[in-house]
């Protein structure tokens, strides 16, 4: 089962999403470094407020804090691009699969034209979590997702998956899905979709076809 490790993140289930995790951890650490330099520099200013290099013009200062936030924003977007690339490459897929949204639940049709309806199923123990029915993958594989709509704006979402693609009436949206272990995991709609918003679960099962 997909759980939250200590970051409040959802633990990562493939490649994309632990190279996702360490881009967020060390951005998150970046944030918290540049935040306590500047308040130790805002600090000092305020006690040596006769300092010349705070009262007067000073080149070597505008020299710094031009090239060193130009540096940070490099570091950050570099890693940043680099994910996004690698995210929407494409990929060759060992299934299609088509996802539509209705209000409020989701169909899957596989490739072999089988289709399975899948609602939200009480249970106390996962709550506005559990469906009757799950999106069955291979592990170890790539799977194309074809999106839409029905009705009105839904949103696929998995985040132990690095998975978000909107399903919109009239669009077909495309996106690849991997996972590396057999393993079930949730998700809900991340769209505002309407008054039962909250009951649209998302469940995908991850089985390893070379143990079946």
């Amino acid at each position: 089962m997909t759980s939250f490790n200590s970051m409040w993140m959802q633990n990562f289930n493939n490649m994309m999403m632990k190279n996702m995790d360490i881009f967020n951890s060390s951005i998150t650490n970046l944030i918290i470094f540049l935040s306590i330099f500047l308040s130790i520099l805002i600090f000092f200013s305020f006690l040596n407020l006769n300092s010349m290099i705070f009262s007067n013009e000073s080149n070597e200062l505008e020299l710094f804090w031009t090239i060193i936030p130009a540096f940070i924003i490099l570091v950050i977007s570099l890693p940043s691009m680099f994910l996004l690339y690698c995210y929407e490459e494409n990929k060759f897929s060992f299934m299609d699969v088509k996802i539509m949204g209705n209000q409020w639940y989701w169909t899957y049709e596989y490739p072999s034209l089988f289709i399975v309806e899948s609602y939200i199923k009480t249970s106390k123990f996962l709550r506005c979590l559990n469906t009757n029915n799950s999106l069955i993958i291979p592990s170890n594989k790539f799977v194309r997702l074809l999106l839409s709509s029905n009705d009105v704006l839904h949103s696929w979402t998995v985040p132990s998956l690095m998975s978000k693609m909107d399903a919109v009436p009239g669009r077909l949206n495309m996106m690849f899905i991997s996972c590396e272990k057999s393993i079930l995991l949730k998700g809900q709609c991340s769209e505002i979709c309407g008054i039962n918003h909250s009951f649209m679960p998302i469940s995908v099962l991850s089985l390893n076809l070379n143990k079946l």
